[in-house]
This record gives structure tokens, C-alpha cells and sequence, in this order.
């Protein structure tokens, strides 16, 4: 990483504070030399810059359909998961896609963005072996899943079997021979998410003889050589992923910043020339290249790798699949520059990036605007950002700042709300001078500053509208920009921004699910004390991993979707480097169990994948709202812990998302501040809606069958009664018999309101009384607002 020498910074009055506000992020950016020089030079300069528009859109583009695939793989329930090539059903189109002329189009592209990343080409020659080998796999994998669809249809037809396992035979043959081709020697960093994507069909495939082979005809013996197979490739697959994205980043770290290059980076014509804030540009731009692999082959290869040891059908059996959560926290480009206190790479990344910590939520943004001095040449100056933080689970919050020293008095404190955070936009100059907030959905939050035009968010999903991340951290460096003559000039500002990213699988609370497995990352703990410490993952786990010491402990706050629903068992994943004993505590309001452990020692050395091992613990029962489970380290070790795992003895579908959780709801009209509550307190009482006074007659509880695909309406006051209704259709709150009169369903009015519909598929439906509403049953009338209600979490 080659940095300018310093000079004089003092040379000359600043010419580089102007700004410009580009209507699109690749928008040409003003660039008065262009007047001077030839129309030759012009049209090479344009040629440039549109061939790295090109590069970067198909770097933005590769990593938008790695995370369709991870997103389509998290999202897997049945009947995707029993079904025989169910996922790869799923995530084939991702990489072959239906539309244009190249069938082989995704793969190139995978490969032209790590080269871009890299600034390294493969030859002519690895690349049409790579493209041959993906051509021939696509072929076999389409055979294998008409193979699958047959006995998915026809699972006790012989023909059908017979087809399947034959199918599945070659085309495991044919990945195998494949994968070489993924992974020549002196090309294996630009052809790793290619190597990655093809490494993780393969494992599904051989997932599937593992789950399946038994009913394909398979003798025993042939499923478990597939079984063993399957954990080899996994562990050779793993490890090569996370020592070649090792590998390329310490080539990225190499590659020389040229930030005058304004093909690349438009942003930075004409600053990156100024004779005394120039050379403040090197830095960021050093540290961008290095951290944009880092960043995007996270997204394209090591969040992919992280799913894997779920493919293990005899650890992972649930039919239901599993919750997976990814903490690591990433990075989006740095803008701005530095000073002299600050402009190495190694500044950057000590200041914007964060150490292994527990995963926190950002709650709160503040900016402080200050006073310009009369003669500065910026439009608007911040000197602190403030980050109010939150661990889950905690109750309590916490402020990380970064600011300059305050030599002017604040102008405005602009507050921002940060908790839905999904995208934001930069208004650029020498330094940004304006950010603009988005939602997951891109809806405008708020601006801070002036509006912006460089988007700076993680891509989306392929094939969704919602934002992948969420905000969920800001920092920025000190520099400096001219206030007229010594001794104002020059003043302090933040003019280097950065800003940290989460996965939206990473939820703000730890909550147990009734169906699926529900795995932790035990960085999401909020308590510790004793020898406890966050260390960097090996890059296969998703994020980081907490290290318990002897006497270390920690605590993770834990809630169950429906409190007093099943029972789970539990186990933990982890790695250790010495035998010891790790004490287990379920605590409430004291500790209702504690059991201790005696663990294995797994490595002696790095943590690869096969260095993690599962530890089985006694059984919860999850009848509290909510519990923390305490981890000890009582010798030994140390202990390096990756995830908690809570599977349900016996799964009970979970209600659908769209629809109500567990808790008490009150039930608001839309039409009026009203609440439906039972009007009495006997077992044959009318429902109303009268004037909200949040007693507990006015709340319900919404209980979920999955048999009937539908709820139960439970009053609060009196459990014994449901929402119910007469021969008339008037609404009533009656004794709870589980008769099919008992059970509705809710459909989202998409204006924030709901429909509540019997089994009949009629409406409730408010109808005007003196004094009150009672509620009756009629068909739905889209136009009406009568029928429509707010449902309103309460305590």
C-alpha cells in the first residue's frame, strides 16, 4: 500500500472544498481539464470510464445474486427441504438464468468481479475449461432433477427409484471431475466464488442421497460412503474457501491506489489533485480497495460457507430446516478524507472498523452541525457523530462518538431514529456533505445535511425490493478544510465517513422459534464477566466467536415465540484447544437449573471447520417469556463458542409471519380510537367497540393452530372465552369449545390494517349503535372501512 510523502500543508489557500451533488452514483463528474486536452484523449477517458461503470456493475450484480441464493437457502421450510433436489430446484435459475443468450452469463460473471477486485485476468485458457466444466454440470444437474421430480411424484415407484439413483450417480461424477477446474493453481482467488457456488451444489447434492438414498434403494452401506463423503467434501471445501479469500486479501491489501485514476473514481475529480488535501485521498482509496474484497467476497463466498454444516442431515434432522443467523458486520465504501493524525490504511481500519465485539443494535444516530467560521469554503461542517447502542437482549443503552475538536459552537443537533436503517446516499464534495436515510423497503426517513446521490447501502437480494442489511454503526475521521487566514485556517470537521452493516438474518432479539431449529451466535450475548473475550471467527461461522477462559461466563438473554409451547434440547457448537468443564444455567429469577460438562479438546491449532464439535445439554422447557442461559467456564480450554442451538422435541409450525405473535393485541377500529372488548364478564357476553381504556377486557390473545391454519381470538380478562359468533352473524365472546365457528384468519389490508375472516370467509364488520359499535359478520366490501382494524401490540 503505497502512500503519497507528505508535504507542506500549509502551501496555499484550499481550492478543494467546492462540492457537486451527482444525480447518479456513475454520473461523469465535473472535470474542467477535459476543456484543455485533445478529442482523442477525451474519447479514451470515456471508453475508461465506462468500462469501469461495466466492471463495477457486474462486481454489484455478482454479489446481488449470491445473496438471492443465501437468502433462498435461509428462507428453505417445507416443502422445499423434503423434497429430492428441493433447494437446488430453488437456486438453479440464480445461476443459470432463463433469459439471454449465454446460459454460462452468471458464472463469467462471477468471475469478471473477483478479477475487477483483484486486478488479476485468468487466461483465456483456465476460463473456457471453467465455462466447459459449468456447461456440463448444468446439463447433469437438470437430468438429476427431472430424475427427482419423478420420485418426488411417484416415491414408491420402482422405475422412478431406479432413475434417481442412476441420475444421481452421474451427476455427482460429474461435479467431482468439475471441481478441479474451479481451483488452478495460480487462479484460485479470482475463481473462488465460481469454486464456492459450485462447491455448495455439490454439497446439497450429496445431501440429498444422504436424506433420501434409503428411500432411492440405496443399500445402506453406498448411503453411508455418501454420509462420509458428504463430511470430507465439506471440510475440504470449507477450509480451501477460507484460505484462498486469506489469500486474496492479502492481495487486495497490495494493489497501488491511484486516486486521480477519475474513470474509477469520478467522485474524487477534481480533489484528489488539490497541491495541499490531494494526498488525504490515497488512504481511503487504499483502504476501499483492500476492504472491497473483503466485503464482497464475504457476501459472494464466506456467508455461503457458513450455511454448510446445516447440510448435515443426520446432525440438522429437522423437517422444518433451520433458523441461521449471520453476525458478521461489513463495511460499505469509505468516502471523504483524512488528515495527518490519520491518513494510513491502518488508521482507517483502526478507527471505522471495529475489534470482535458482541453484536449490538444501533438505536439512535446524532450529528452535530457546527458555526462556520465567515470565510470557510464548505457548505456545512459536522464535528460528532454519535452511535446509541444496544446489546440484545440489555435493557440499557450506550454512546460510541467520534468528533474534532470543538472550535466553533453547534448550529443543530440532527437526530435520526436508526433502528430500520436499510440504505442511505451520500451528498458529496472534497468531504460528504449531507446524508440521506432509507428504510428496508427504500422509503425515505430522513436527510441530515444536504440530499444525497451516492448510494452507499449493501446490494439487495436478486429478485426482492427490500434492502439485504441494516445500518448498524457510523464512524468518521478527523480533517481539515481552510477558514481564511492563519490563525483560523485551516479548521477541524468530520470529513472521513464510514459506515457498518448487518445482515437482516440477524434479528434485534434472541427469539425461540416452535418450528424450525433456532441456532444463536453466542456474540449476540449481552452479559459477561471473568475471563471473557470476542475473538475473529476463522471466517466459516458467519462472524465472530466469544472465548471463555477458566472463571469466564457469559449470558445470553433467550425468548420463546410462544411461551409454554414443546420442549427443546439443546447443544452447543464449539472448538477448544484443552479438555475442561463448562457449567450450563438456565436463570429467571434465580437459576431454575445448572448442570456442568466435561468438552474435548478439538485443536491444537487454527480453527478450521473440522475443529468444531457439538456439546449436547439438558432439556428446557420454555415456559417463561423470558430466561437468560449462563455459560461458565469452570477449567480448562479455552473455549471458543460459535452458536447455541434450541430444537424442538416435537415442532409445531410457527404462524405465519405476516400474521400476529405471542402476546396480548388490542384490536383498534379504523374508523375510530375504539378497542373490540367483551362488553361483560359472563361466558355468553357481546362484543363491542367502545372507548379505549387498555383494561384487559380489550385485549386478546392470538393463538395459532397449525392444523387449522387459522387462530384462536382469546380474551385477556377471561381466557375461558374466544372470538365466536351466533346464527345471526353478531359477534360474541363464548366458552372455548375448538369448534370450527371458533377459528379465524387475519389477511394484511396493506395500509397497515388488517381483515379478521371466518371460516365461512365472512368479515367482521363494525356496526353503528348509539353509543357504541357491535360487531357482526357480512360479506367483504374492498371500498369499506368498517371492516378494517388495527391490531396493536400491548403488555
Amino acid at each position: 500500500m503505497n502512500q503519497y510523502n507528505n508535504k507542506n500543508d500549509y502551501e496555499i489557500i484550499d481550492s478543494a472544498d467546492m462540492y457537486y451533488q451527482p444525480k447518479y452514483p456513475l454520473a461523469e463528474a465535473p472535470c474542467s481539464e477535459l476543456q484543455q486536452i485533445s478529442y482523442e484523449k477525451v474519447m479514451n477517458t470515456s471508453v475508461g470510464r465506462e468500462y469501469q461503470a461495466v466492471q463495477q456493475v457486474n462486481v454489484g450484480e455478482s454479489v446481488s445474486a449470491a445473496l438471492g441464493i443465501l437468502a433462498t437457502i435461509l428462507k428453505a421450510v417445507n416443502p422445499t427441504l423434503g423434497a429430492a433436489a428441493g433447494v437446488i430446484s430453488k437456486i438453479f435459475g440464480f445461476l443459470w438464468k432463463q433469459f439471454g443468450t449465454d446460459p454460462q452469463a452468471q458464472w463469467k460473471q462471477f468471475m469478471e468481479a473477483v478479477e475487477y477486485l483483484v486486478n488479476q485476468k485468468i487466461t483465456d485458457a483456465v476460463r473456457s475449461k471453467a465455462v466447459s466444466e459449468l456447461a456440463g454440470v448444468q446439463n447433469a444437474l437438470e437430468l438429476y432433477q427431472e430424475a427427482a421430480d419423478d420420485w418426488n411424484i411417484n416415491p414408491n415407484d420402482t422405475s422412478a427409484k431406479e432413475r434417481v439413483r442412476r441420475q444421481f450417480s452421474s451427476t455427482n461424477t460429474t461435479i467431482e471431475f468439475a471441481m478441479p477446474s474451479f481451483r488452478v493453481s495460480g487462479f484460485e482467488v479470482p475463481l473462488l466464488t465460481v469454486f464456492a457456488q459450485a462447491a455448495n451444489l455439490h454439497l446439497l447434492l450429496l445431501r440429498d442421497a444422504v436424506k433420501f438414498g434409503n428411500e432411492w434403494g440405496m443399500p445402506a452401506a453406498e448411503v453411508e460412503d455418501y454420509y462420509t463423503r458428504l463430511q470430507k467434501r465439506t471440510a475440504e471445501y470449507t477450509d480451501y474457501c477460507t484460505n484462498t479469500y486469506d489469500k486474496g486479501l492479502k492481495q487486495a491489501y497490495d494493489l497501488a491506489p491511484n486516486p486521480t485514476d477519475y474513470n474509477k473514481y469520478p467522485y474524487l475529480n477534481p480533489y484528489s489533485k488539490d497541491p495541499i488535501y490531494g494526498k488525504y485521498y490515497t488512504a481511503p482509496v487504499d483502504w476501499n480497495l483492500f476492504n472491497d474484497f473483503r466485503r464482497d467476497m464475504i457476501l459472494m463466498v464466506l456467508d455461503i460457507v457458513a450455511v454448510w454444516p446445516t447440510y448435515n442431515p443426520k446432525i440438522y434432522n429437522n423437517p422444518y430446516g433451520v433458523q441461521i443467523q449471520l453476525s458478521r458486520e461489513v463495511y460499505s465504501t469509505v468516502y471523504g478524507r483524512g488528515w495527518t493524525n490519520n491518513s494510513s490504511v491502518d488508521a482507517i481500519e483502526y478507527t471505522l472498523v471495529r475489534p470482535p465485539h458482541l453484536v449490538t443494535e444501533l438505536k439512535k444516530l446524532a450529528f452535530d452541525e457546527r458555526n462556520l467560521f465567515e470565510a470557510e469554503t464548505v457548505p456545512i461542517a459536522f464535528s460528532k457523530v454519535t452511535n446509541t447502542l444496544q446489546y440484545v437482549g440489555s435493557s440499557t443503552t450506550w454512546e460510541q462518538s467520534f468528533s474534532v475538536p470543538p472550535i466553533a459552537s453547534i448550529k443543530t443537533v440532527h437526530n435520526v431514529s436508526a433502528t430500520d436503517i436499510g440504505n442511505l446516499s451520500l451528498s458529496l464534495g472534497a468531504v460528504p456533505f449531507g446524508f440521506s436515510f432509507y428504510n428496508k423497503n427504500d422509503n425515505p426517513i430522513t436527510t441530515v445535511g444536504y440530499s444525497g446521490g451516492w448510494w452507499n447501502g449493501i446490494p439487495k437480494d436478486e429478485g426482492s425490493n427490500q434492502n439485504s442489511h441494516h445500518l448498524s454503526y457510523v464512524a468518521a475521521l478527523e480533517t481539515q478544510t481552510t477558514a481564511g487566514w492563519f490563525p483560523t485556517y485551516p479548521v477541524p470537521l468530520l470529513g472521513e465517513w464510514g459506515f457498518g452493516w448487518l445482515h437482516n438474518s440477524l434479528t434485534s432479539t434472541n427469539t425461540i422459534v416452535t418450528d424450525r431449529t433456532t441456532q444463536i451466535p453466542a456474540v449476540k450475548a449481552y452479559w459477561n464477566r471473568g475471563a471473557f473475550s470476542v475473538v475473529k471467527g476463522p471466517g466459516s461461522t458467519g462472524g465472530d466467536l466469544v472465548q471463555l477462559s477458566p472463571s469466564g461466563e457469559v449470558s445470553i438473554m433467550v425468548k420463546p415465540s410462544r411461551p409454554g409451547i414443546g420442549s427443546y434440547r439443546v447443544r452447543i457448537r464449539y472448538a477448544a484447544t484443552a479438555n475442561g468443564r463448562l457449567n450450563v444455567k438456565k436463570y429467571v429469577d434465580r437459576v431454575h437449573a445448572s448442570v456442568t460438562y466435561d468438552y474435548k479438546q478439538t485443536t491444537t491449532g487454527n480453527l478450521t471447520y473440522s475443529s468444531f464439535q457439538y456439546l449436547d445439554v439438558y432439556n428446557f422447557n420454555l415456559a417463561e417469556s423470558q430466561f437468560e442461559v449462563w455459560l461458565t467456564n469452570e477449567s480448562g480450554g479455552p473455549i471458543y463458542i460459535d452458536k447455541i442451538e434450541f430444537i424442538p422435541v416435537n415442532p409445531i409450525p410457527e404462524p405465519p409471519e405476516s400474521g400476529p405473535g405471542y402476546g396480548n393485541y388490542q384490536i383498534i377500529y379504523a374508523l375510530s380510537s375504539g378497542a373490540v372488548g367483551i362488553t361483560s364478564s359472563s361466558t355468553n357476553t357481546k362484543m363491542a367497540i367502545t372507548q379505549n381504556n387498555h383494561g384487559n377486557n380489550q385485549k386478546w390473545l392470538f393463538e395459532y393452530d397449525s392444523s387449522k391454519n387459522a387462530y384462536q381470538i382469546r380474551n385477556s380478562e377471561r381466557k375461558d372465552l374466544v372470538f365466536d359468533y351466533n346464527t345471526f352473524g353478531i359477534l360474541y365472546a363464548l366458552p372455548n369449545e375448538h369448534k370450527e365457528t371458533q377459528y379465524w384468519t387475519i389477511e394484511n389490508v396493506g395500509d397497515g390494517n388488517v381483515y379478521l375472516k371466518n371460516n365461512q370467509g365472512l368479515y367482521v364488520t363494525a356496526n353503528s349503535l348509539p353509543g357504541s359499535y357491535e360487531l357482526i359478520l357480512s360479506p367483504l366490501y374492498s371500498h369499506l372501512k368498517s371492516q378494517r382494524f388495527t391490531l396493536q401490540k400491548s403488555n
